[in-house]
């Protein structure tokens, strides 16, 4: 009897001091934040993000988030395309939607153009994306695939020394509202309509006009950079037209055109290191060119519009914002070289 009770007393002191040292340890638990959870208790992650999951699909699809933002023209022109239905299905999607104002500066021809079916359809496939892609995703050259298999490019702008405020621009159209969320993609307002009428390179542009660039092309040929207008580097192309060139005395033309070292000096020079739209220059900004010892120009942009400086010479954008596959072209009236 005595040994069964020892025995006893020996167990009960075993199984006080287990529940003592589990108690302990929840205790410690509790004060450390590392509460013993039951499986069935969802963590704080995924509480969020059931959460934003719940208002996702609470949102308004992009065609009524377009009505919603008032985005009336592009609204109407979707319809009148057909698009209407993609834009409330699955998705996701990105919308690079333009404002009203935007079609509203549109050339009487163009939009006399967008009566076309088959034009509209096109034009507005542009502007759409067979993906999300948030704002904060898009990075400076990033060249974009849209839904009728055409490209944009997505170019970033900032700097704080110049209090230049960060610009994103999608072909060179300012975006100024970002990140409109729909349960099926998201939207991004830009200022501009999008059109898908250039192809190709900056070389392959010029060559498809050759009436107003065939002493520019020649030119380029005698500097050996038409390589360089081809390649699929991105960069800014300043190119002058035939009647910029024209401007020269017949001599000095002459001379160029069979002077490739000199040919290619002043060529270089118009061409830019990094791609810039006209959105993101800002006045008296010093850009890089080509030019062998990395000659910078001087960017002038005034209410008349855009100049550039360089060896003496000044030269102003006649069309800004001409995208190409390897990056923009701005079509200017003088070339800038001073014999």
């Amino acid at each position: 009897m005595k040994v069964f009770l020892s025995t006893f007393l020996v167990a009960c002191c075993i199984l006080v001091q287990l529940c003592f040292a589990t108690g302990a340890s929840n205790i410690v638990n509790r004060h450390s934040g590392n509460f013993p959870r039951n499986k069935e208790t969802p963590s704080y992650n995924n509480v969020l993000k059931t959460s934003q999951q719940v208002q996702r699909k609470e949102a308004p699809d992009l065609m009524t988030l377009t009505s919603e933002l008032g985005l009336k023209a592009f609204y109407l022109f979707v319809q009148q395309a057909g698009l209407a239905t993609m834009l409330r299905g699955k998705g996701p999607w990105t919308v690079f939607a333009p404002t009203n104002s935007a079609f509203d500066r549109l050339p009487q021809d163009v939009k006399a153009a967008l009566a076309d079916p088959g034009v509209l359809n096109r034009v507005l496939l542009y502007h759409i994306v067979p993906k999300e892609l948030k704002a904060g995703s898009l990075q400076n050259n990033k060249v974009i695939t849209t839904a009728n298999n055409d490209t944009v490019m997505a170019n970033i702008y900032e700097d704080q020394e110049a209090g230049q405020d960060r610009v994103l621009t999608i072909n060179g159209s300012p975006v100024y509202k970002e990140n409109q969320m729909a349960r099926n993609g998201v939207l991004h307002i830009i200022d501009k309509v999008l059109f898908p009428l250039t192809t190709g390179t900056a070389l392959q542009y010029l060559r498809q006009d050759n009436a107003t660039y065939s002493q520019t092309l020649k030119l380029l040929e005698v500097a050996g950079l038409t390589s360089t207008l081809n390649d699929t580097t991105a960069h800014t192309f300043l190119l002058p037209t035939n009647a910029a060139l024209e401007k020269l005395d017949p001599a000095q033309l002459r001379h160029l055109m069979n002077d490739s070292r000199t040919a290619s000096q002043i060529m270089k020079r118009h061409i830019l290191q990094d791609v810039i739209f006209q959105a993101g220059f800002y006045d008296n900004e010093q850009v890089k060119t080509l030019e062998d010892n990395n000659e910078e120009l001087t960017v002038l942009v005034g209410p008349g519009g855009m100049e550039l400086y360089g060896n003496g010479t000044f030269s102003r954008v006649l069309a800004a914002d001409v995208p190409v596959t390897n990056g923009v072209v701005h079509v200017v009236d003088t070339l800038m070289y001073k014999p």
